[in-house]
């Protein structure tokens, strides 16, 4: 069974990708914070509205279930990137033209790591229920 075919789980799936990805990304803005002309960046979030006024009623598509169904069109969920983008709220800049601030950046990871804490548990929290659903500990 593919939980990735639950929309719960493909959720939380995808949001957990994008919490790894926006770790790297810091990590990589704290790695370079004594790096010369350095600015940092971070991952633009998705943004629901914009993504469901984006498709219209033609592209969506049922699932199947049954192989009486109308066959959908396939997606990979692989295929996801995020784009980084530049940092716009840059409070200070050395006189290298390095703009990172480490405490900012700190506060992002842990923000950051949070939240993949939190899927994580709604994640466990999910199976938990799966599992007593089909008569399982």
């Amino acid at each position: 069974m593919d939980l990735n075919k639950i929309p719960v789980f493909a959720a939380l799936t995808k949001r957990m990708h994008w919490l790894n990805q926006r770790q790297k990304v810091l990590a990589e803005n704290i790695a370079n914070s004594d790096t010369p002309g350095y600015s940092p960046k971070d991952l633009k979030e998705l943004d629901f509205k914009q993504e469901l006024s984006r498709s219209s009623t033609k592209n969506i598509k049922m699932s199947v279930s049954s192989a009486n169904h109308i066959i959908p069109v396939g997606m990979d969920r692989s295929d996801v990137s995020f784009g980084k983008v530049k940092q716009k709220d840059v409070y200070e800049t050395t006189p290298d033209g390095n703009s990172v601030v480490l405490e900012q950046q700190l506060m992002k990871v842990t923000e950051t790591k949070m939240d993949y804490e939190l899927m994580t548990n709604l994640y466990r929290k999910h199976m938990g229920m799966l599992r007593t659903a089909l008569g399982r500990k």
